[in-house]
């Protein structure tokens, strides 16, 4: 009974392994076209069947997006600027803010916690108008601050993980610290920071592709200024004045998912270390 039992399971683990596997390559599929296209010609970008392998392959889409007319290492430049300027704020907004949600005890603190959480369920269109009229009066539209001022002023989602992250550190550890003299921002720095690594990690990482993906406050704020532009609006204005050329357009597509990559490449053991420790506190 034991072996049939066996036997079963290892069925429906192969079936969905398949399943997965072939949900997988289905997902990975228009990467690999993306990809392939960068290196071909503008007429052979419709041959038909696809050639995934280009038979003549050509560097004339990079090229003419690192030297013709489109400055694209300036939007590149400022997209960079942006996000790391948007991770900075969210590290040091949401971690404080979590900090004081789950540490420090003060009156109202949980209702106050409660009311950040139900902003939550207001619409972002609902907000865009009033935000950009503040914005507008305080002369930062037309420049990159409204891309990046926002993440100083903690998320909502990134102050709740961390709340729920910094609560599971141990109150005797807390004591520990200050009966050794430490106060509130030294317990913050040298305890519940590195007892939360992996949240931390996951965290920039989410708020990191939010800001590097952005398109609609870039569209909102920048006014058409295109020396500021930033690199998914500006790929998308690339896109709208080259339209017959999509190798050029994939090829600046291909360097911008790349970047995104190496961040998940290098916040990936983090991201697993997360995943172990919520199941272990589950």
């Amino acid at each position: 009974m034991n072996t049939l039992n066996k036997e079963k399971s290892v069925v429906v683990k192969s079936i969905f392994t398949i399943i997965f596997g072939i949900g997988g390559l289905l997902c990975v599929f228009p990467f690999i076209w993306m990809l392939s296209t960068s290196f071909k010609g503008v007429e052979d970008v419709f041959t038909f069947p696809i050639e995934w392998i280009p038979s003549n392959p050509t560097l004339a889409a990079y090229e003419r997006v690192f030297s013709g007319d489109f400055p694209f290492l300036l939007f590149l430049r400022n997209s960079v600027f942006v996000t790391t300027m948007a991770m900075i704020g969210t590290f040091f907004s949401c971690t404080l803010a979590g900090y004081a949600f789950s540490k420090i005890k003060f009156f109202g603190r949980n209702k106050l916690f409660l009311l950040m959480l139900s902003s939550a369920m207001i619409p972002g269109i609902v907000t865009m108008l009033p935000t950009f009229m503040i914005y507008r009066q305080l002369g930062l539209v037309g420049t990159l601050v409204p891309l990046w001022l926002p993440f100083f002023l903690g998320g909502t989602f990134g102050v709740m993980i961390m709340r729920q992250n910094m609560v599971s550190i141990p109150e005797e550890l807390i004591e520990s610290a200050r009966i050794d003299g430490a106060n509130h921002p030294q317990i913050y720095w040298h305890i519940a920071l590195p007892s939360v690594k992996p949240a931390i990690a996951t965290l920039l990482f989410m708020y990191f592709l939010w800001s590097w993906n952005d398109y609609e406050r870039p569209l909102l704020y920048l006014q058409g200024n295109r020396q500021l532009f930033t690199l998914p609006f500006a790929v998308q204005n690339f896109a709208n004045e080259n339209l017959q050329n999509i190798p050029a357009i994939m090829a600046s597509n291909v360097v911008s998912i790349t970047i995104v990559i190496i961040m998940f490449i290098f916040c990936q053991k983090y991201f697993v270390q997360s995943v172990m420790s919520s199941g272990i506190k589950g």
